[in-house]
């Protein structure tokens, strides 16, 4: 049997077939006849067992957008499946750069997809020990963080998507190896204000160097594109209530909604450490010319 990864962006699995005599010698033509096609446009490969976190020795799977798979295939050696790895990574890559571009065209320049690929998320079980890994098409597009169940073909598609995060309001937090809860790696969390953190894995490290990458240049973005937040709070000195705003130009200000006026302004420049209890209240110590507030 053959196995192929063919310009056009396809995975094909061949065997061979009938024979045929060549002249009067002994020799026989090899036809081959594909078995199974995958397309490699928007798939992807992974060493995992489906759902687990087992990874299987010497051997990897390709799933594809229309549910096509290639079945486990099994190399002789980690070499060789070090180089079908890299081969069919590279081609699914590159095809997902090209269908970027093309969606970039028909979005406007505040909506730019920076990132679009396969992960894992990691899905508690009810009465186990241990969670399951359920495949998801993350995209960050402009301000948002899209989850799908299978990656969008059309702008339909995209306006239907179930789960959407603001990622001005979301943070990414790369696990250490150490940090891991079982044997996936590449591990990242996910954390949005008032839901759960979700729990992702990917294949290798690189994916997730992409990811963090372009986690990075989508909140710069959203950012500049949102200009100012102004969020309701309470002062813990005096417990009135007051919004306090974040502005890209201008920095941070707390304005007393009671008095009408600015109790504080300062540039981020200014800003020399905050914390957080995890649930409701935030410090933030700020510097100036003079004194620490």
């Amino acid at each position: 049997e053959g196995l192929s990864v063919e310009t056009e962006g396809c995975w094909r699995h061949s065997r061979s077939g009938s024979c045929s005599s060549i002249n009067s010698k002994s020799e026989t033509l090899i036809r081959w006849v594909d078995i199974i096609t995958v397309p490699l446009m928007m798939a992807y490969v992974t060493r995992y067992i489906f759902g687990t976190d087992k990874l299987r020795p010497n051997a990897f799977e390709v799933r594809g957008l229309n549910g096509a798979s290639t079945g486990v295939v099994h190399c002789d050696d980690a070499a060789i499946l070090s180089q079908w790895l890299k081969y069919i990574t590279d081609n699914i890559m590159g095809l997902t750069h090209l269908q970027m571009k093309l969606y970039n065209r028909n979005f406007p320049a505040a909506e730019r997809i920076e990132y679009m690929g396969w992960v894992n998320e990691g899905i508690l079980n009810n009465n186990q020990p241990w969670q399951s890994y359920r495949p998801r098409f993350l995209t960050l597009k402009g301000t948002d963080v899209l989850l799908f169940e299978s990656p969008p073909l059309n702008i339909g598609d995209w306006l239907e998507c179930g789960l959407v995060f603001k990622v001005y309001q979301s943070m990414l937090r790369v696990i250490k190896d150490s940090e891991n809860v079982d044997e996936r790696q590449h591990c990242f969390l996910i954390q949005t204000s008032g839901q759960e953190s979700r729990y992702f894995s990917v294949e290798t490290r690189q994916e997730l160097l992409r990811i963090e990458s372009a986690w990075h240049c989508s909140v710069c973005a959203a950012v500049m594109k949102l200009g100012s937040k102004t969020f309701n709070v309470t002062t813990a000195s005096g417990g009135t209530s007051a919004g306090l705003t974040l502005d890209w130009n201008l920095g941070f200000a707390l304005y007393d909604t009671q008095a009408r006026t600015y109790s504080w302004q300062y540039k981020f420049s200014q800003l020399r450490g905050s914390s957080d209890d995890g649930k409701s209240r935030l410090k933030l110590h700020f510097q100036d010319s003079e004194t620490k507030a």
